[in-house]
C-alpha cells in the first residue's frame, strides 16, 4: 500500500481547509502548523495529529468529544490530507493512541492488515458525509414502465444544498443547491448569452425560462442544480438518470447511470482552475448520490473539440458518435472505478495520467 509525503505548502495559500459544512453538528476547519494538523469546530473543540512522511501519529482529542465526534474530527484530518496530496493512495496510522478511534474507521475507508490500520483515499472519498448533508441510502427498487423503457422508480427530489466541497487551489467552498424559481434571474441571464445559446438554443424572455425551469422541477429524471462558489452563483447543471433520457438507447444506459448538462454562466469562473473544480465536484456528487451509480455519460456536440479534450483529460473515454434529434453527439463516459481509483477529484497533470 502506497502513501506519500503529506506536504504543507498548500495550506500557505488560504487560512484553513473547511469541511462538514452540511453536517447537522456543524462544520470543521483544519490548519497545518509545522508537522501538526489540527481540526477544530466553532465551540473550540479540537483534535490534533502529527503528519509525517507517510503516516499520522500522536492523536490527541478533547476528552469531551463523543466517539462519533472523534470519527468526524479524524475524517476532517483525512479530508485535508487527501485534498492536498494528488499522489496519496492511503494514510497509515502509526504509533500509540489510536485505540479509541479504530471503531469508526470502517465507515471512512479504514483498512487493517499486518502493517496496522490505514485509510485508503478511494474508499474515503466515497463516504458521503463529508460533502453531503446525509449519507446516501439506496432508494428501494421498484421498476416502472414510462412508455419507452423499464427503469427503477426514482426517489423524491432533494431540496436545498446537496453538496459542499472546499477547493484548495481556489481557496474557497464550491456548493451545489437544487434550483428554485429564485434562481430564475441568473438562469435567464445565462441562457441569453450567445456562447451558451450556441449549444443550448434556449434564448428567450423570462417567461420562457420560468416555464423551462418548471419543466425541470416536474421531470422525475432530472435534478436542476445551481453551482455557487463562496455563495456566489456561477453555473447551472442538470443531473439526469441516463436510462430514461434521450441518450439512454444510444449508450446502453444501465439502471443507475447518470448524466449531466452544464452551463457556466459567469465569465470569471471559466478556465482550467475552475473547470478542474466544478467538473470533479459534479461527478463526485453524482457518484455519492446513489452508490449504485457505476457510470456517468455525457453527449457533447461531436465537433466541440475543446470540450471533448477537456473531458478526456478529466478521465472520460469517448465510446462513439451518434445522431441525436438535435445534434451529432459524441458519447463519452467515466466509471466509478476510474474516478475514485485514479483520484480524479484532483486536477490531472501529465505525471498522473497513467498512475
Amino acid at each position: 500500500m502506497q502513501s506519500t509525503r503529506i506536504k504543507g505548502t498548500a495550506s500557505e495559500t488560504f487560512p484553513s481547509y473547511r469541511c462538514f459544512s452540511l453536517d447537522a453538528c456543524g462544520g470543521l476547519r483544519v490548519i497545518r502548523q509545522g508537522s501538526t494538523l489540527t481540526a477544530s469546530d466553532e465551540r473550540g473543540n479540537c483534535m490534533t495529529v502529527a503528519a509525517h512522511t507517510n503516516d499520522l501519529t500522536e492523536p490527541r482529542a478533547d476528552s469531551k468529544l463523543s466517539t462519533e465526534d472523534q470519527t468526524r474530527f479524524l475524517s476532517a484530518l483525512f479530508g485535508f490530507v487527501f485534498s492536498m496530496e494528488p499522489d496519496c493512495l492511503a494514510v497509515h496510522l502509526s504509533g500509540e493512541g489510536w485505540e479509541p478511534f479504530i471503531g469508526g474507521l470502517c465507515a471512512i475507508g479504514g483498512h487493517f492488515d499486518a502493517a496496522g490500520p490505514s485509510v485508503r483515499a478511494d474508499m474515503f472519498w466515497q463516504a458521503a458525509r463529508l460533502w453531503s448533508p446525509t449519507q446516501a441510502v439506496p432508494y428501494p427498487r421498484h421498476d416502472v414502465y414510462d412508455g419507452r423503457t423499464f427503469h427503477p422508480l426514482r426517489p423524491p427530489k432533494p431540496s436545498g444544498r446537496v453538496y459542499a466541497r472546499f477547493i484548495p487551489w481556489l481557496g474557497g467552498e464550491l456548493t451545489l443547491d437544487v434550483a428554485t424559481l429564485g434562481d430564475l434571474p441568473d438562469v435567464h441571464r445565462w441562457m441569453n448569452q450567445p456562447r451558451v445559446n450556441e449549444f443550448w438554443q434556449e434564448a428567450g424572455d423570462e417567461l420562457r425560462h420560468r416555464r423551462y425551469l418548471e419543466g425541470m422541477f416536474a421531470d422525475p429524471h432530472i435534478i436542476p442544480l445551481i453551482a455557487r462558489f463562496e455563495g456566489r452563483s456561477f453555473g447551472y447543471f442538470e443531473v439526469y438518470w441516463a436510462k430514461e433520457d434521450l441518450i439512454g438507447p444510444f449508450c446502453a444506459a444501465g439502471d443507475y447511470d447518470r448524466g449531466c448538462h452544464v452551463i457556466i454562466g459567469e465569465e470569471a469562473c471559466r478556465g482550467r482552475a475552475w473547470f478542474t473544480a466544478w467538473l470533479p465536484s459534479l461527478l463526485h456528487f453524482m457518484f455519492l448520490d446513489d452508490p449504485r451509480t457505476e457510470r456517468i455519460v455525457q453527449e457533447p456536440q461531436a465537433d466541440h473539440h475543446r470540450q471533448l479534450r477537456n473531458l478526456q483529460r478529466s478521465g472520460f473515454s469517448r465510446t462513439g458518435t451518434v445522431e441525436l434529434p438535435n445534434k451529432r453527439a459524441a458519447i463519452v463516459e467515466i466509471s466509478r472505478r476510474k474516478f475514485f481509483s485514479d483520484r480524479l477529484w484532483h486536477p490531472v497533470d501529465d505525471e498522473r495520467k497513467t498512475n
